[in-house]
Parts: structure tokens; sequence; C-alpha cells
């Protein structure tokens, strides 16, 4: 019992400690699919793709890797400052340098990022899916299995205790 109480303390206490990092992680995953949708609704409403950039700036919260990208692309060029893209957009503005160096369609290329981030995203959800019951085994066993135990053999000890003192009481 003493165990079982302290694998849940540590337990709750490790976990407040992740969650800030986790937080962190979803905010910055939001930011590039959200970037990726509003570039790929301006883009195929017929915008250039800096003022699809410039859009999806103005509309996002924390867009100042997006801000610094269109400021080096009316310095440099938009090819020179998409290929230059560093940070967590970074993926999706070299897929866009790529198809603006190719001359292929901008939207489908945007699609196909957001797309296969879908996948990526549902492949992770399904891995961790997966291991779910292995990682759940231990906290059931510690969780259910005394009990369990009680309720069949509790009936059984608790008549052979009365039979070896039902004499004495």
């Amino acid at each position: 019992m003493i165990l079982l109480i302290t694998v849940l303390a540590l337990f709750f206490v490790r976990k407040p400690r992740a969650l800030p990092l986790l937080r962190r992680r979803k905010v910055a995953a939001l930011d590039v699919d959200a970037t990726a949708r509003l570039l790929l609704i301006s883009v195929t409403a017929g915008l250039p793709l800096t003022a699809a950039m410039s859009i999806a700036a103005d509309e996002l919260e924390s867009s100042h890797e997006l801000r610094r990208l269109i400021r080096r692309a009316r310095r440099d060029g938009i090819a020179v400052a998409l290929t230059a893209a560093t940070g967590p957009s970074g993926r999706l503005f070299h897929q866009l340098a790529r198809a603006h160096m190719t001359g292929a369609a901008t939207a489908g290329a945007i699609a196909m990022f957001i797309a296969d981030r879908r996948a990526t995203r549902r492949a992770d959800t399904l891995e961790r899916l997966r291991r779910l019951p292995v990682a759940l085994t231990v906290p059931l066993a510690l969780l259910i299995l005394p009990g369990f135990i009680i309720l069949t053999l509790g009936p059984t000890v608790a008549s052979i205790v009365k039979q070896l003192l039902g004499g004495l009481l």
C-alpha cells in the first residue's frame, strides 16, 4: 500500500512540470498548421504568395517568424527568403520555395504539406494509442488485482478463520 501511494505521489508531482512543455509544443504545432491553412485559403483565392503571407501574419498572434520572412522577401526576393527560412515553419517554407522555383502550383504544395502533417499527427496518435495497453498494465495490476483477490478469496479465508477460531469465540 505504501508502494502504491509512493508511485502515485511521484506521478502527480512530476506531471505538472511536464505540462508547460507539452503546451509549448502544441502552440508551435498549431501555429504552423494555422499558417499553412491561412496561406492555402489566400493562395486559392488568387492572392500572390507574399500577400498571402502578409494576411497570415496579420491574423496570427505569434507571427514573428512570418514577419521576418516577409521583410527578407522584400529585400532579397521570395525564393531566397523561403529557402533560408528556419524554425518551426521551415519545412513549409522550403516546400513553398521548391514550388516557387520549379513553377509548380503553390496551393498544391501547401495542400500536400497540410496532408503530410495530418498523416504524421494521425500516425503519432495511433502509435501512442497502441502503446497504451502496455503502459496501463502495471497500474491496472496494482489497483484492480488486490480488490479482485479480496473479493474472490475473502469469503473463503473468512470461513477458514471462523472454523479455526470458532471454538474460541
